[in-house]
């Protein structure tokens, strides 16, 4: 059995609802919960609108939660007030004195801890990396302005180190100290993308959020940015959180794989079990749409389709997040654990 790591990231029952013009919610991420473990890296995979990217957004603070909390290297960095306030005034309303109490000095010990948590700065220690690179990247400034920037904001002021650390990055990410005065608009998309990674780099991060890093580059190109975040991750013992789309390449880059559906999670497990005892129709649907280059194979592979309507009845009870072998764990509720049960027993 691997030795027990340490939990870098945990989030709990994480919420993202929006708010449209015209009076209706979209749950963008309805209640997930999962752990990060320092050394591995995360994948998170599932159709485009799931709420991967949401989810991710939602760890580095850069929308405000809904609900739920999100812990940081042991830091509480984010937590659903306006949501526990409810269930607060729901709890009173139905005479729940005690479970009141208990959420009202949540509420109170969860503002103390953000603050605790802004004040000791730990947030240096998540930076992410985007999905296009072209976009994320100021045209007006240049690449060590670009890179430099989030040393100069936590608070280096000193030019020789600031230039000394820009050279580095460049170099650990395969591109040559010159570019350092160059513009965006200079470079591939592969190259951006590069430079997108070393900025992430550039502050020594304990966590990198990698956000569909390589959909916007070439297939040529592809394999050489996951190569370099697997050195990278090798090299420096980096934590990666790894959303994409792609099964076949999260197959090779993950040592744990989260399947998101319409904002749920739907299916976690190690990688080799994930691929080998696949539980939600969902999962299966995904895995079965992953080509091979055998032509045999392909003429034979037949592709599931997935119906929610069709393969659940949640009527009479709502799902949960189970564990069905361990550390598998599926949502589903009594009727569907007993199905998946019986499927791996016989």
């Amino acid at each position: 059995m691997a030795e027990e790591r340490e939990v870098l990231l945990r989030v709990e029952h994480l919420k993202q609802y929006f708010k449209l013009g015209i009076g209706a919610t979209v749950k963008a991420v309805d209640d997930i919960s999962f752990d990060i473990k320092r050394g591995e890296v995360f994948g998170m995979v599932g159709e485009s609108g799931c709420g991967k990217t949401t989810t991710g957004r939602d760890i580095i603070k850069l929308y405000d939660i809904t609900g739920g909390d999100v812990y940081f290297k042991g830091y509480r960095i984010s937590s659903g007030i306006k949501d526990k306030k409810k269930q607060l005034k729901k709890l009173k309303k139905e005479g729940k004195t005690a479970e009141a109490e208990a959420l009202a000095k949540d509420i109170k010990q969860a503002k103390i801890d953000v603050k605790k948590a802004k004040k000791a700065k730990v947030m240096t220690g998540m930076q992410m990396i985007f999905q296009d690179p072209s976009a994320c990247l100021n045209p007006r400034m240049t690449i060590r302005e670009i890179i430099a920037e989030g040393l100069i904001i936590a608070g280096e002021k000193d030019k020789e180190v600031i230039d000394r650390r820009v050279k580095e990055v460049l170099d650990m990410v395969g591109l040559l100290p010159e570019h350092a005065e160059r513009y965006q608009h200079e470079f591939s998309g592969g190259q951006r993308q590069r430079v997108g990674i070393a900025r992430a780099m550039v502050l020594n991060p304990d966590l990198i959020i990698a956000d569909e890093p390589i959909s916007a580059l070439d297939v040529s190109i592809q394999a050489q940015v996951i190569n370099l975040l697997n050195e990278l991750r090798n090299k420096m013992g980096l934590t990666i959180m790894f959303i994409a789309h792609d099964l076949s390449v999260v197959k090779y880059f993950s040592d744990r794989i989260a399947v998101m559906y319409y904002g749920r999670m739907v299916e976690l497990a190690e990688t080799e079990e994930l691929f080998a005892h696949p539980f939600h129709p969902y999962t299966r649907a995904l895995l079965s749409a992953i080509p091979l280059p055998d032509p045999n194979y392909e003429k034979q592979r037949k592709r599931i389709i997935y119906e929610s309507a069709l393969e659940h009845d949640y009527s009479e009870q709502q799902p949960t997040f189970r564990e069905i072998r361990p550390g598998h764990f599926v949502l589903c509720n009594d009727a569907e654990e007993r199905k998946f049960r019986a499927e791996d027993n016989g």
